[in-house]
């Protein structure tokens, strides 16, 4: 996302390719999507980036633009934590797991999970994901037992 371009947005569509995949990705926007790109769009043109990453022209100083936002995010992070007494590590990728793990107790299919997190295997996808909570287990028994 740190490369998403104003003229990347077609029609409440997000539709670019993913530096680190080369993946396609075409999202709907929803409401609080466009509450973020219109904060972040005002007064750019379609060739600018939407979010304030990338500083630089080169290709090689992006991707340096792109690691010190990262390492600057996680520092921050891992401060937030510390304030509320959370003990876990928290870093970027947090985010995509929580996601993964909210999707999957949501009863999401797990190919449609993969899919969007834009993974190639499903198998990277199962990583993501935590074990079911012993209470969604105990409940698709008594499915299971029930329809015996």
């Amino acid at each position: 996302m740190a490369f998403l371009k104003l003229e990347d947005i077609k029609k409440g569509r997000i539709i670019y390719q993913c530096k680190k995949t080369s993946k396609n990705y075409n999202i709907k926007t929803s409401d609080k999507i466009n509450d973020i790109l219109k904060f972040y769009t005002v007064g750019k043109s379609q060739k600018d980036f939407i979010f304030p990453i990338i500083l630089r022209d080169k290709p090689e100083q992006q991707y340096q633009d792109v690691i010190r936002l990262r390492k600057m995010y996680n520092d921050k992070l891992k401060s937030i934590a510390r304030l509320c007494g959370i003990e876990q590590s928290l870093f970027s990728y947090v985010s995509r797991h929580s996601f993964a793990t909210n999707a999957m107790l949501q009863n999401i299919l797990i190919q449609a999970i993969s899919t969007m997190l834009g993974h190639s295997k499903l198998k990277t996808t199962q990583i993501y994901l935590k074990s079911l909570p012993n209470e969604i287990l105990d409940d698709y028994n008594l499915k299971i037992s029930g329809s015996l």
